[in-house]
């Protein structure tokens, strides 16, 4: 089912087109997991990529992927499907990849809960080339004709962060709607996979692709150093929130800082001492919050605004958030890949 071969890709010459698009577009040299992966994704195979965040797993996807779908585009279809499993995630990946899609002359669009009616009526009257959503939303647009239609000649899947859809309901869901993609669709559906922590990589393989199809797996063996702490406060939450007050002061950093909680609950909570115990800028980001509202914390966190991010998961995701020096995470994580 899998296919390894990482030393006979990691000796393969890029296409020296492909090599002066990545240098135009600010990659002057590639990472280790582009060189491995770029080859395999231009032949057209089925892939899993792992890689650590920041290496540029989404662009040793994309712009190969854009590249050979700027030849076979065709108006009213979308070739490309870009799955996340945060809607946050989906802002992201769309602000990044733009610019990849606009270079190759393709047109992108994101469909998930925060889209707009008004732009929902947009992608079908006017399918984009590239098509960014979630596996609910994915579930939904399955539904519609029109979609449907759209989707008839879809070319790409990219799956997201695999590892968070794994061990879950949302997983095994999504297992089914790639299914059905493909019994609707009227071409061979190429399948990659994105993530920077596996526990069994042929398990994800075969999530990717599904059991009877063969899946290279690609991965960036390189390792990356943290400094990693763990303090037990023997107290209440107040407590804890006076002993992050002294450990950020100290610190004293000029850079967002993440903090870390395992339910909204809990976020809005410590948040809120938090604001009333210090005069450290305090933001607050979860799924529940307004769609402004975090898009505003997001927009902070890029520009490198010195202070507190409260956050459950909607932030932990490969998301694009700047330059963070500091990570703390309050109770222990609900898994190790956390």
């Amino acid at each position: 089912m899998k296919d390894r071969g990482q030393n006979k890709q990691k000796n393969q010459l890029l296409d020296p087109v492909l090599t002066t698009k990545f240098s135009n577009l600010g990659f002057q040299q590639l990472t280790e997991i582009q060189k491995k992966a770029v080859p395999t994704i231009l032949q057209k195979k089925d892939s899993l990529i792992i890689a650590p965040t920041g290496s540029g797993k989404t662009e040793c996807s994309v712009i190969p992927i854009f590249s050979l779908v700027k030849q076979s585009k065709k108006i009213g279809k979308i070739k490309v499907l870009y799955i996340t499993p945060l809607r946050a995630l989906n802002r992201d990946v769309f602000r990044r990849i733009t610019r990849y899609a606009e270079n190759d002359g393709l047109t992108i669009q994101i469909r998930h809960g925060d889209t707009s009616q008004l732009d929902r009526r947009k992608i079908t009257r006017d399918p984009p080339d590239v098509l960014i959503t979630t596996p609910e939303t994915l579930v939904i647009l399955l539904t519609q004709k029109k979609i449907l239609d759209a989707l008839s000649e879809l070319e790409w899947v990219i799956i997201d962060e695999v590892h968070e859809l794994l061990p879950s309901e949302r997983g095994s869901q999504l297992s089914l709607s790639l299914e059905r993609l493909q019994l609707t669709t009227n071409t061979e559906i190429t399948r990659v996979g994105l993530s920077a922590t596996i526990g069994n990589e042929d398990e994800a393989a075969k999530f990717v692709v599904g059991t009877k199809r063969k899946c290279k797996i690609i991965q960036d063996t390189s390792v990356r150093k943290y400094d990693v702490d763990v303090k037990y406060v023997d107290g209440t939450i107040s407590d804890v929130a006076d002993s992050i007050i002294d450990y950020v002061k100290k610190l004293n950093l000029n850079s967002p800082i993440l903090l870390f909680t395992n339910t909204r609950g809990e976020s809005e909570f410590l948040a809120s001492i938090l604001k009333e115990k210090s005069d450290i800028n305090i933001e607050l980001h979860h799924g529940s919050l307004s769609k402004q509202v975090r898009e505003e914390t997001e927009t902070l966190l890029r520009e490198g605004i010195p202070g507190i991010v409260v956050c459950t998961s909607s932030l932990e995701l490969g998301l694009d958030i700047g330059s963070v020096e500091l990570v703390i995470h309050y109770g222990s994580p609900r898994q190790v890949s956390k």
